[in-house]
């Protein structure tokens, strides 16, 4: 199929475009090209950048033709996260290995690591490629040392002479040909995990399906910033992966007829429009759950699936999280809500305080600890929260939890409005050295601004895995 890009189409160069395509003619259509001038001072202003969306764009810089690069993101030089997000993350890795599943990190590079050849001589003179390029591998090399499966991307790097671009010129997303490409690296690093060669194989087969248009993000920032169109949209092959000889793939969610023991979390990277799942199964021959969340950002895609019955009760043999490097890995909010959702939270464990309450508004005083009972030592390293509200379309939640010595802490439990919560949420109480040793008095649940009629929440604090001690055989209330 003939790749179409870097042109402006007519609606009649169009339709013509799409008919060969149908009909699986060779012949490249002839299009009118118009280029776009540099980019205006306001997109080149870093003060420009004042809104959260925006932010995501700081800043552009004009590369050639119509290729364009943000300094925070694209240019970066600085991966991983500080050391501890490291030990949280080992943590993470520990708690699904434990219960049999192995965590697979897809680390996706940077566009200036992959693209730097499209930038312009000035500003390819003021990246410090081999500075990135070597705090990328530095943090592939942590990933392994926490024991989590990596793949080192970097012979994809600085990529020159290659027939289809790995990024999109102004978008942050991979094209299908650079999900292609990762696909058969990560697959490389898929066949040495151990269990690996026991999951049923099928034999897959990528076809192109049609063109994938991208009116870039990028684009559209420096349109909105200066006020001016004419930026072409970029067209690529699109692809679907099936089963050859057909029987379909592996994106049906919970599918009755397969039992996937490869599960895709991720971002909107692996959603089907770049069919990196399929690229997978292609290269690999295992089936691919995937589970990926576009628009929910580092943790949602992996929140969402661990809060679903089919992770609790068909876990996978592996575990594949794709995100970007930008994203910050040393959230403690993100692993003290993470860590008991690996065991389903206090679901099937004895419960040192239960209550269920119908929210007013305001502060709502939902466990206390001693009230109708003896005190319990409840210090906040051995012990973590599993609420349940009645209604699922609540997405944040502020909480306050007391302590016997009378410090407090106010936590806030968010999840993206891009998943279904079903109104479950755990988290950890909280373990900092200054905090572990204090024993929790009681927990209070505000109620959201927009509170919903009548909504309930159904509390319980239970002991996390392998802690608690003899409390684990007190009398639950």
């Amino acid at each position: 199929m003939q790749r179409l890009s870097r042109k402006w189409f007519t609606p009649s160069a169009l339709a013509a475009a799409l008919l060969a395509c149908a009909s699986g003619a060779q012949a490249a259509p002839q299009y009118s090209v118009q280029r776009t001038a540099p980019l205006c001072a306001v997109a080149q202003n870093p003060a420009s950048y004042n809104t959260k969306y925006l932010s995501f764009f700081t800043t552009l810089v004009q590369g050639q033709g119509d290729w364009l690069f943000r300094t925070q993101y694209d240019l970066r030089t600085d991966f991983g996260t500080t050391p501890y997000g490291w030990s949280e993350f080992r943590r993470l890795h520990d708690a699904l290995k434990a219960k049999g599943v192995e965590l697979m990190v897809v680390y996706q590079p940077t566009r200036g690591l992959i693209n730097r050849e499209k930038l312009t001589p000035e500003e390819k003179a003021h990246f410090n490629y081999d500075l990135a390029k070597k705090n990328y591998l530095a943090a592939v090399a942590q990933f392994r040392k926490a024991g989590i499966w990596v793949t080192d991307l970097s012979p994809l790097f600085d990529e020159k002479g290659v027939g289809t671009d790995y990024y999109f010129k102004a978008d942050h997303h991979w094209t299908p040909a650079g999900a292609d490409r990762t696909a058969k690296l990560v697959a490389e690093t898929l066949k040495q995990i151990p269990g690996f060669d026991a999951i049923p194989k099928v034999e897959y087969e990528s076809k192109v399906v049609g063109l994938l248009p991208k009116a870039g993000t990028l684009h559209k920032t420096a349109a909105q910033l200066c006020g001016t169109g004419g930026y072409a949209t970029q067209y690529v092959d699109r692809f679907e992966t099936e089963a050859a000889g057909g029987g379909g793939g592996g994106d049906s969610l919970f599918g009755d007829e397969s039992n996937p023991k490869v599960t895709l979390v991720g971002t909107s990277n692996s959603g089907p429009a770049y069919n990196f799942a399929g690229f997978l199964q292609q290269h690999s021959g295992a089936e691919v759950l995937n589970m990926a969340v576009s628009g929910g950002g580092f943790e949602s895609a992996l929140m969402q699936y661990m809060s679903s019955k089919e992770f609790h009760e068909n876990p996978p043999k592996v575990l594949i999280w794709e995100f970007a490097t930008h994203y910050d890995m040393g959230q403690a909010s993100f692993y003290r809500q993470a860590l008991p959702m690996v065991n389903n939270g206090c679901e099937g464990r004895p419960a040192l305080l239960k209550n269920k309450v119908k929210l007013k508004p305001g502060a709502n005083e939902v466990l206390v600890n001693g009230k109708g009972a003896p005190l319990r030592d409840l210090r906040g390293r051995d012990y973590q929260v599993d609420l349940r509200l009645s209604d699922p379309s609540i997405h944040e939640l502020k909480t306050t939890i007391w302590y016997l010595n009378g410090r407090r802490e106010n936590f806030k439990l968010e999840q993206s409005d891009r998943i279904d919560t079903g109104g479950r949420y755990a988290f950890e109480l909280r373990n900092d050295p200054d905090w572990a040793d204090l024993n929790m008095l009681a927990l209070e649940i505000h109620s959201p601004e927009q509170m919903p009629q009548d909504l309930s929440v159904e509390v319980s604090l239970c002991a996390r895995p392998g802690k608690g001690g003899a409390n684990l055989t007190a009398k639950a209330e």
